[in-house]
């Protein structure tokens, strides 16, 4: 009898397109082992409660995230390059939501931007639109709708 130990790469290879379904998010894995050829959704909220909550939801979609406390945190990780969607809170401490997406901006970093906050202003979200943004939720906001804008985030990237 042979017994096979399988490490996790080998049994998102055995899973083939299932491991996009969801079941990938509940195999074991650290902070910072990403799955190959999974996206990966980088959430930015000074709120640890809301960064666990969209964590959550995001792995349960198949999904591999990154969390961060900060826009400066983000800004110092390596995950600018692979993030194939950024969900930020609006007003942080330090650097805000609409800042790092100017930054990003500024930098030629065209990553899809979610912005969720407490605080909508009307000017603020057009302002964030007109730069780009896919949404902006107010909290408390549907879950599907977040489900469907990061939904056309990945759609975005996959035409490009």
């Amino acid at each position: 009898m042979t017994i096979f130990a399988l490490n996790r790469s080998h049994i998102i290879t055995m899973l083939g397109d299932s491991a996009h379904s969801g079941i990938a998010a509940f195999l074991p894995r650290t902070e910072g082992d990403h799955l190959p050829d999974v996206p990966i959704i980088s959430i930015i909220d000074d709120d640890e409660s809301v960064r666990t909550s969209l964590r959550s939801l995001v792995r349960s979609l198949g999904l591999d995230v990154c969390t961060f406390a900060s826009a400066e945190e983000f800004l110092n990780s390596s995950h600018q390059d692979d993030t194939s969607c950024l969900i930020t809170d609006l007003q942080m401490p330090g650097l805000s939501g609409i800042e790092l997406q100017r930054l990003l901006l500024a930098r030629g970093r065209q990553i899809p931007i979610i912005f969720v906050t407490a605080f909508p202003e009307d000017r603020i979200e057009a302002r964030a639109m007109g730069w780009g943004a896919l949404g902006f939720l107010s909290k408390p906001f549907e879950t599907q709708t977040l489900i469907e804008l990061i939904d056309k985030a990945l759609e975005t990237g996959r035409s490009t």
